[in-house]
């Protein structure tokens, strides 16, 4: 390595002042490092935004699919009650997958 590189790892126990990071403020404070830093808060921005609307019609999406399984669970219930098919074992399951969809969070 050579000596004009500068060590970067710090030792056990020392820590950075002020002076240790006063090139790279200055440089933030330059019109090229305003320019950087704002692209980078840009970026940042941009990802949380399509995070969001990512989670959000996620969210609506699930809430519909639970409602639809809940409407074909008590329709078939109440069908299979009427024409004498409903049994214990399906009763069982039905309860089952209704139960998992309002325990999920």
């Amino acid at each position: 390595m050579s000596k004009d590189l500068i060590k970067v790892e710090q030792r056990e126990g020392e820590h950075l002042d002020a002076s240790d990071l006063q090139p790279f403020l200055n440089y933030l404070q330059s019109q090229q490092g305003h320019e950087i830093a704002s692209r980078v808060l840009k970026i940042f921005e941009d990802v949380k935004k399509a995070t969001l609307e990512k989670t959000t019609s996620h969210a609506a999406f699930e809430k519909w699919l639970q409602a639809v399984i809940v409407v074909v669970v008590v329709g078939a219930a109440s069908t299979l009650s009427y024409l004498g098919k409903f049994d214990t074992s399906l009763g069982v399951l039905l309860g089952t997958l209704v139960g998992y969809i309002f325990g999920k969070k």
